[in-house]
């Protein structure tokens, strides 16, 4: 049975007046009439629609289809038994994955092992080292144990990791009132907050070691009937989660905890029963492309797919980059052409693990090194009118702010202002963790990237069935005043990228963020951080001096070779998505993991980086003196 106040359909709200609704709202309103879930016939309807909508403005369309190892249940219960062994609830749900057209997913969580899970209840705080560790120091035996966590302070699959590390037998994970439901207000459907019974589905791939498709680590999956290339059953099993983990609804989450007293397992036990097969299926990335006569490439993507309707989550994103595709095509029709090729892509399988995108990334390594600009990411991202998030690489500050300065804002005079409102006067881009499309472009190629959002309003609706055209439309985007903007900062965006090539990204700005982040991490120690940070410091002065001397690729020029410690597939040595926080990023990895070999291990780390910033330096010069001896030239052999 499916959850009580999930049964009600969220999309028979009527649309206004046709002169009065922008095209964003009908291009969403379509976009989740059905669900979207990667590796079902949902999935390429969706990639169908979008397909239509691109050719229909133009543009060269084209399906880039791979077959990959998925995670969809098949059939999911749990139970919960008091001291006197009776039932407190029960509840099962079925899923046929090749239905068509496509049932609504069951709160699940992808990658959980097939298996029955029983055992006694322990209240794992938010499931972080820092809570297990806790329970340990108070003697609690956890073996055996059903760990009972709560969503937030780090990415799902994190704590599937502690559970399974500190000998839990199973995982249930609960959004809490106070997070996300009706602590924050009116629950849905009279307000946009999570009621009790609406659940949070994901994904517990371990995308901090390596996203993608877990049977091809590092390189990409194959197209249908293509000979592939997969490493062995054994030794994909043994790097994906190895305990039964389901999400619970609140509701069921108070009927256990009212029995727990105290740290330790209470008299309550949870049985958790998941049959998920890992299952190689197909999956489509669309992929759009306006061809110019240069060889710079912008690439603007965001993910296709939803674990249900996903009209926040991420039908924002993708109503906004079809918009910003029709804006394109209209601009050219104007006289607007590219230098460069533009790409728009929607991408699949980002729910399951940043599936689509990374192999994408890994098919196209060596074009993308050469060629890329600059990658823009636009996910789950409109939440209101304003825009108010950047993130990615620091350095594309300058050109943000230009392509913000014409889009109108309520409030203010433009974006722009409004984001300096909101951040400060100088806001910067923060630096990216992981979670989404560009992993594959900034943490393994190494490459400059952006992401962005608007907003201005909240909601429970995170990976639910209420993520749905109805809240997006009465509560988070009302007008899709939000959508609207977010597709013409995506059009400004390619012009101002594609007209500026490499040079839109300030490395200096970046070397500027850099320092300020060495003196902020904390295990360096102040000796230490201050000579990173001047080490940092140094190049930004020559780069200012000799902008875009080295061609937009700083980061990987400082990249590691051989990959970071024990994940070879990241190789920004800068930063990196934190290894026990997924989505928020860690400083300088490559000298943390040097850190925790001792001071003489550390020591020797970072002079290697300081002598690498240095080659940097001497490089910048010399690419800028024979920049100047170029322009010193005469423009043919008879001196004209």
């Amino acid at each position: 049975a499916q959850d009580a106040a999930d049964t009600s359909r969220t999309d028979s709200v009527a649309p206004p007046p046709e002169a009065a609704a922008p095209p964003s709202r009908a291009l969403l309103l379509a976009l989740t009439e059905r669900p979207r879930v990667a590796g079902t016939s949902g999935s390429e309807w969706g990639a169908q629609l979008v397909a239509r909508v691109l050719a229909d403005a133009g543009w060269d369309v084209e399906r880039d289809e791979r077959v990959v190892l998925l995670s969809l249940p098949r059939r999911l219960e749990a139970a919960a038994f008091d001291a006197e062994g009776r039932e407190l609830f029960r509840r099962v749900e079925r899923y046929d994955p090749d239905a068509a057209p496509p049932g609504e997913l069951p709160p699940c969580l992808a990658w959980s092992a097939s298996g029955t899970a029983r055992g006694p209840v322990v209240d794992a705080g938010r499931g972080m080292r820092a809570d297990f560790e806790a329970l340990v120091a108070a003697g609690v035996e956890l073996e055996g144990t059903i760990a009972l966590a709560r969503y937030g302070g780090c990415y799902r699959g994190v704590k599937a990791a502690m559970a399974q590390e500190f000998g839990c037998a199973g995982l249930a994970l609960y959004s809490a009132s106070e997070d996300d439901g009706p602590d924050r207000g009116a629950s849905w459907p009279n307000g946009p907050w999570k009621s009790p019974d609406h659940v949070q589905r994901g994904s517990i791939l371990p995308i901090s070691n390596t996203p993608g498709d877990p049977s091809t680590p590092g390189w990409p999956s194959p197209a249908p009937g293509e000979d592939a290339r997969r490493v062995t059953e054994f030794e994909r099993d043994a790097a994906l989660p190895n305990i039964v983990a389901q999400p619970i609804p609140l509701r069921e989450a108070r009927a256990v905890l009212e029995h727990l007293d105290g740290a330790g397992p209470g008299p309550v036990e949870l049985e958790l029963t998941v049959d998920q097969p890992r299952d190689f299926r197909r999956i489509v990335n669309v992929v759009a492309r306006l061809a110019g006569d240069g060889d710079g490439l912008v690439v603007v993507g965001n993910h296709r797919d939803a674990w249900v309707r996903g009209a926040h989550d991420a039908g924002g994103g993708t109503v906004a980059l079809m918009r910003a595709a029709q804006r394109l095509a209209e601009r050219r029709a104007d006289g607007w052409s590219p230098r460069g090729e533009v790409v728009l892509a929607f991408w699949d399988a980002e729910e399951t693990g940043l599936v689509g995108s990374t192999e994408w990334v890994e098919a196209h390594a060596d074009q993308l090194t050469r060629r890329l600009i600059a990658y823009v990411n636009a996910d789950a991202a409109v939440t209101g009118p304003h825009f108010n998030s950047a993130s990615g690489s620091p350095g594309f500050e300058r050109v943000l702010a230009d392509a913000l300065t014409p889009i109108a804002a309520t409030d203010r005079a433009n974006q722009l202002e409004r984001w300096r409102a909101l951040r400060g006067a100088d806001p910067r881009v923060r630096f990216a963790g992981s979670g989404s499309d560009y992993t594959a472009f900034l943490h393994h190629l190494c490459l400059p990237v952006l992401d962005i959002g608007f907003g201005g309003n909240a909601g429970g609706q995170y990976h639910t069935r209420f993520d749905d055209f109805a809240v997006v439309d009465r509560f988070l985007d009302p007008g899709f005043v939000g959508h609207e903007r977010a597709a013409q900062l995506i059009e400004e965006l390619v012009v101002r990228l594609d007209a500026e090539g490499r040079a839109a990204f300030d490395e200096a700005a970046c070397c500027d963020a850099l320092a300020e982040l060495a003196r902020s991490t904390a295990f360096l120690g102040e000796a230490r951080a201050e000579r990173l940070a001047r080490g940092f410091e140094s190049l930004a002065e020559v780069l200012r001096a000799a902008p875009n001397a080295l061609d937009g690729r700083m980061i990987a020029a400082l990249a590691a070779p051989d990959g970071l410690p024990g994940r070879p597939w990241f190789r920004n040595a800068l930063w990196a998505p934190g290894l026990e926080t997924g989505y928020a990023p860690e400083s300088f990895p490559a000298l943390a993991a040097a850190a925790r070999g001792g001071d003489d291990a550390l020591d020797a780390a970072l002079a290697a980086q300081l002598a690498a910033l240095r080659a940097l330096e001497e490089r910048a010069m010399t690419a800028a003196i024979d920049a100047e001896r170029d322009d010193d030239q005469p423009d043919d052999a008879t001196g004209r």
